[in-house]
Protein backbone atom coordinates (compact mmCIF):
# COMPACT_ATOMS: atom_id res chain seq x y z
CA UNK A 1 0.00 0.00 0.00
CA UNK A 2 1.41 3.39 -0.82
CA UNK A 3 1.93 6.41 1.65
CA UNK A 4 1.60 9.61 1.56
CA UNK A 5 5.61 9.44 2.61
CA UNK A 6 5.74 7.46 -0.99
CA UNK A 7 4.00 10.09 -2.91
CA UNK A 8 6.03 12.75 -4.08
CA UNK A 9 4.38 16.23 -5.35
CA UNK A 10 6.80 18.32 -8.03
CA UNK A 11 6.19 21.38 -8.45
CA UNK A 12 7.39 23.35 -11.64
CA UNK A 13 7.81 26.39 -10.47
CA UNK A 14 11.29 28.69 -9.24
CA UNK A 15 9.60 30.38 -6.75
CA UNK A 16 8.45 27.17 -4.34
CA UNK A 17 5.50 29.39 -2.35
CA UNK A 18 3.42 29.34 -5.69
CA UNK A 19 2.18 26.68 -7.57
CA UNK A 20 3.10 26.27 -11.00
CA UNK A 21 2.66 22.74 -13.06
CA UNK A 22 1.97 20.20 -10.37
CA UNK A 23 2.66 16.79 -11.18
CA UNK A 24 2.12 13.71 -8.43
CA UNK A 25 4.06 10.80 -8.72
CA UNK A 26 3.46 7.38 -6.92
CA UNK A 27 7.17 7.52 -5.89
CA UNK A 28 10.52 8.83 -5.84
CA UNK A 29 11.81 6.59 -8.76
CA UNK A 30 8.79 7.73 -11.01
CA UNK A 31 9.26 11.63 -10.74
CA UNK A 32 12.91 11.29 -10.59
CA UNK A 33 12.75 8.97 -14.18
CA UNK A 34 10.81 11.81 -15.36
CA UNK A 35 12.87 14.69 -14.25
CA UNK A 36 15.04 16.44 -16.67
CA UNK A 37 18.48 17.19 -15.50
CA UNK A 38 19.09 20.40 -16.06
CA UNK A 39 15.37 21.25 -14.88
CA UNK A 40 17.38 20.35 -11.38
CA UNK A 41 20.27 21.52 -12.35
CA UNK A 42 18.18 25.34 -13.17
CA UNK A 43 16.56 25.27 -10.19
CA UNK A 44 13.71 24.99 -11.84
CA UNK A 45 10.95 23.54 -8.69
CA UNK A 46 10.97 21.58 -6.23
CA UNK A 47 9.61 18.37 -4.82
CA UNK A 48 8.24 17.40 -1.37
CA UNK A 49 6.73 14.22 -0.48
CA UNK A 50 2.72 14.29 0.18
CA UNK A 51 2.94 14.01 3.80
CA UNK A 52 5.60 17.22 3.37
CA UNK A 53 9.00 16.08 3.45
CA UNK A 54 11.24 18.01 0.98
CA UNK A 55 13.33 16.23 -1.46
CA UNK A 56 16.74 17.60 -2.49
CA UNK A 57 16.89 16.58 -5.93
CA UNK A 58 20.78 16.27 -7.33
CA UNK A 59 22.24 14.43 -10.70
CA UNK A 60 24.25 11.49 -10.87
CA UNK A 61 27.39 11.23 -13.52
CA UNK A 62 24.35 9.54 -15.82
CA UNK A 63 22.50 12.87 -15.82
CA UNK A 64 19.98 10.94 -13.81
CA UNK A 65 17.86 12.48 -11.54
CA UNK A 66 18.28 11.14 -7.82
CA UNK A 67 16.96 11.93 -4.50
CA UNK A 68 20.19 13.41 -2.43
CA UNK A 69 18.73 14.29 0.36
CA UNK A 70 14.85 13.99 2.05
CA UNK A 71 14.28 16.12 5.22
CA UNK A 72 11.35 17.66 7.65
CA UNK A 73 10.31 21.12 6.51
CA UNK A 74 8.03 22.82 8.71
CA UNK A 75 6.04 24.33 5.93
CA UNK A 76 6.23 21.04 4.17
CA UNK A 77 2.54 20.03 4.47
CA UNK A 78 1.16 23.40 3.80
CA UNK A 79 3.12 24.10 0.74
CA UNK A 80 2.65 20.81 -0.82
CA UNK A 81 -1.73 21.18 0.11
CA UNK A 82 -1.44 24.69 -1.17
CA UNK A 83 0.10 23.32 -4.54
CA UNK A 84 -2.88 20.46 -4.42
CA UNK A 85 -5.32 22.44 -4.40
CA UNK A 86 -4.43 24.99 -6.91
CA UNK A 87 -3.85 21.88 -9.49
CA UNK A 88 -7.30 20.45 -8.59
CA UNK A 89 -8.94 24.10 -9.59
CA UNK A 90 -7.03 23.46 -12.77
CA UNK A 91 -8.02 19.78 -12.87
CA UNK A 92 -11.88 20.83 -12.60
CA UNK A 93 -11.48 23.42 -15.08
CA UNK A 94 -10.20 21.28 -17.41
CA UNK A 95 -13.11 18.85 -16.47
CA UNK A 96 -15.78 21.55 -16.63
CA UNK A 97 -14.95 22.25 -20.50
CA UNK A 98 -14.86 19.02 -21.04
CA UNK A 99 -18.13 17.97 -19.43
CA UNK A 100 -19.70 21.12 -21.66
CA UNK A 101 -18.70 19.34 -24.97
CA UNK A 102 -20.23 15.71 -23.24
CA UNK A 103 -16.60 14.21 -22.77
CA UNK A 104 -17.42 13.58 -19.24
CA UNK A 105 -19.84 13.50 -16.44
CA UNK A 106 -19.43 15.80 -13.29
CA UNK A 107 -20.26 14.29 -10.09
CA UNK A 108 -22.22 16.34 -7.60
CA UNK A 109 -19.01 18.23 -5.66
CA UNK A 110 -17.55 18.55 -9.18
CA UNK A 111 -21.19 20.54 -10.44
CA UNK A 112 -21.21 22.47 -7.06
CA UNK A 113 -17.45 23.63 -7.51
CA UNK A 114 -16.46 21.65 -4.07
CA UNK A 115 -12.89 20.19 -4.43
CA UNK A 116 -11.60 17.27 -2.31
CA UNK A 117 -10.38 18.50 1.04
CA UNK A 118 -7.73 16.02 2.43
CA UNK A 119 -3.99 15.45 1.26
CA UNK A 120 -4.68 11.95 0.46
CA UNK A 121 -8.00 12.75 -1.57
CA UNK A 122 -6.25 15.63 -3.65
CA UNK A 123 -3.56 13.53 -4.38
CA UNK A 124 -6.58 10.86 -5.83
CA UNK A 125 -8.05 13.63 -7.82
CA UNK A 126 -5.12 15.50 -9.17
CA UNK A 127 -3.11 11.95 -9.69
CA UNK A 128 -5.52 10.18 -11.25
CA UNK A 129 -8.77 12.35 -12.58
CA UNK A 130 -8.79 12.42 -16.58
Amino acid sequence: MTSLADIVVVNENADEATAGDVTVFRNAEAACGWLEHWWVENGEGSAFTASGERLTLGVDHHDRVVVVDREAAAEGTALVESWLRSAAAAVLQARRVKAARGKVVLNQSEQEGRLPTSVEELVAYVGFTA
